[in-house]
């Protein structure tokens, strides 16, 4: 027999004191001088198969020949060194019976169409008997398995990752099974809780995707419905028990609800709008949103990456600078509106509307009080009535024939509303301990923060916002109409965006302050969890936009079908950046983000200068997509540069 090693790896005190007692028996089997390397996975959390690895990988170095690995939380009273040496005469890879909550296992075995693993309950006839898998509990394996299948796969944070060895040993030749007549208890700690049956379902999928045949993935597809319903309590735990998962889909619910009821709103104003009267509709939002940069600050982004990580009760100064701010950009958002060369009916819509941007400081500090005490889906509730009642009011003041009048007449009465509902909940949730302060130093603190959250909010939105100005100034407000009603069918998706921002990077944040690894993986879960989102909804629109669109829109909008089905294309690339600029803002780096927004200006500009003459609105459809291709790849490599 060769050197032995034991190899184990342990999670948080408890394991430890659990370990130090099967240390004790190891010895009492008879393995005096072997050693035990025992890693501890408490600051790295790489799961335990990475430190499983790490263990093993010293033990090779020290010339280990047989390697034993165990969980601390066994007891091997009831197994001696003679054992071991018996069954791996016998086998290559070798287990032993596990007693468990009053049961006892002998190895596991595979379904043969599923691949999920199960362990045997019924004792084999003979002793010494061949199984799919050994118990990852307490495992003996040889060297040379080691050398032809590899180490364990670290891909498995938890579970499965003893099936996935022993099925790559048993591909290989090797002799797979388990000694009946030796029995060892495994305590299992971990046993029944969400954490265990999440890793389980995960690592069991995982499993599968790698070692299915495509008969055994075909079938696995047809069963898909049966599949769901059978892990529809551990989605609904999951999800319950997630305050991502909760504040992101309420957010996003709350954000579908409120598109759906702007977009029954578009369809209504393109049908009693013309093309001209809805470019001046489009040219008076953009214009009150122009500024709205200088209002927030960055304060908003400023409150969720930082704020988490200091005293909330700066909630109150943050919330002075922002209503100070609002003031400043109502005056200058009304004195450009007098400036610029707009004619004196859009001067009076820019007037009426200049009211949303106190709206948007209120409701955008009742947001950020909710993020901090992870209670998003309270302001996704007051949001979603607001917009209910608003949309409800547009659509009778449209059907009556009041026109743009009527309109920003009621943007004026219920923004204004909206406002002093929000003051209302932001002094209800904080009572007494709300209050305005004038602290210029405490502003000037978080203005050293957050100025870079300006110039990227004011370089992104005049990089949104150009081609609307321009195709006015260049081609007039029919041009404006026929491409924001295109463009539309990608402002509706947009919510997703923010959600997202909202939800995920104060978990950014936490994990930046941690393992670069657990950042990592947090970032390419969120990109394949967007991509899945909205692939669909861009095939969707080349497939039936040129046949629904034309059902919804009048008669002299159809251009407007070309500039959705181009646009659309930019949704998954603005989701994407949207992931990448966050880890950005939460790893410090958010100069090299406006570096990149400013270069899009320029860009932009530039562009839509040069084809807006010859192409008109199709020319910033197209446009709007190159420069979301930019922005991905600009920001990845600034990423990559970053972790």
């Amino acid at each position: 027999m060769g050197k032995v090693a034991f190899v184990t790896n342990y999670y948080k005190e408890s394991e430890k004191k659990e370990l130090e007692r099967v240390e004790k028996e190891i010895r009492k089997m008879g393995f005096a001088k072997e050693k035990i390397y025992a890693t501890d996975s408490t600051k790295d959390n790489r799961g335990y198969v990475y430190g499983l690895n790490k263990g093993i990988k010293k033990a090779v170095a020290d010339g280990a020949e047989i390697f034993i690995t165990f969980n601390p939380d066994i007891s091997l009273e009831g197994v001696k060194k003679e054992n071991l040496l018996h069954g791996l005469e016998k086998f290559d890879v070798l287990g032993f019976c596990q007693r468990q909550n009053g049961k006892i296992y002998y190895g596991g075995s595979l379904d043969r169409w599923r691949l999920s693993g199960s362990l045997n309950e019924k004792k084999p006839k003979s002793r010494f008997s061949g199984v799919d898998f050994v118990s990852g509990s307490f495992l003996v394996f040889k060297k040379k398995v080691l050398d032809a299948v590899g180490y364990f796969d670290e891909s498995y944070f938890l579970f499965y990752d003893e099936v996935d060895f022993c099925h790559r040993a048993k591909k290989k030749g090797f002799n797979i099974g388990v000694d009946s007549g030796v029995t060892y208890d495994h305590f299992e700690f971990s046993q029944r809780n969400l954490r265990k049956e999440y890793f389980l379902a995960k690592s069991r999928f995982k499993f599968f995707i790698k070692y299915a045949s495509f008969a055994q993935k075909a079938r696995e597809l047809i069963r898909l419905p049966k599949t769901f319903f059978e892990y529809l309590p551990l989605i609904k735990n999951i999800f319950l028990n997630s305050r991502f998962l909760v504040n992101f889909f309420s957010l996003n619910l709350s954000s579908v609800l409120v598109k759906l009821l702007y977009f029954l709103l578009f369809i209504l104003l393109i049908r009693y709008l013309s093309p001209e009267q809805y470019g001046v509709y489009n040219v008076v939002w953009a214009h009150v949103a122009l500024l709205s940069p200088l209002m927030d600050f960055g304060t908003t982004s400023y409150s969720i990456v930082y704020l988490p990580r200091e005293e909330t009760k700066k909630f109150n100064s943050l919330f002075s600078l922002r209503f100070f701010l609002s003031f400043i950009v109502f005056i200058a958002t009304m004195v450009l509106a007098w400036i610029w060369s707009y004619d004196l009916p859009t001067k009076k819509y820019i007037y009426l509307t200049s009211v949303v941007i106190f709206s948007n400081m209120f409701s955008g500090s009742f947001l950020i009080l909710n993020s901090l005490r992870e209670k998003v889906y309270l302001s996704s509730i007051v949001s979603f009535v607001f917009n209910l009642i608003l949309v409800f009011a547009y659509i009778m003041a449209l059907t009556l024939n009041q026109g743009l009048n009527g309109v920003f007449v009621l943007v004026f009465i219920f923004y204004g509303l909206y406002a002093l509902s929000n003051l209302m909940l932001i002094k209800g949730t904080l009572k007494t301990d709300f209050q305005l302060v004038f602290s210029p130093s405490t502003w000037l603190q978080v203005m050293k923060k957050s100025y870079v959250f300006v110039l990227i909010s004011l370089f992104a939105g005049l990089y949104f916002k150009l081609d609307v100005f321009l195709l006015n100034f260049i081609k007039g407000p029919k041009a404006v109409g026929i491409y924001s009603a295109g463009y539309k069918f990608l402002d509706a998706l947009m919510f997703m965006v923010g959600s997202y921002n909202i939800s995920a990077t104060p978990i950014l944040s936490k994990l930046s302050e941690g393992n670069p690894s657990r950042l990592v993986r947090k970032i390419k879960k969120d990109i394949i969890l967007l991509i899945a989102v909205s692939f669909p909804l861009v095939l969707g629109m080349q497939l039936l936009g040129p046949y629904l669109l034309p059902r919804l829109i009048r008669n002299f909008y159809p251009p407007s079908v070309g500039v959705a089905k181009t646009v659309i294309f930019a949704l998954p690339l603005i989701l994407i950046s949207s992931v990448f600029i966050n880890t950005l803002y939460v790893l410090n780096k958010t100069k090299w983000v406006i570096f990149v927004f400013l270069f899009q200006v320029v860009f932009t500009l530039a562009a839509n200068l040069i084809f807006i003459p010859k192409f008109s609105f199709m020319a910033s459809a197209y446009i709007t997509v190159v420069s979301e291709i930019v922005n991905a790849i600009s920001f990845y490599i600034l990423l990559r540069r970053s972790i």
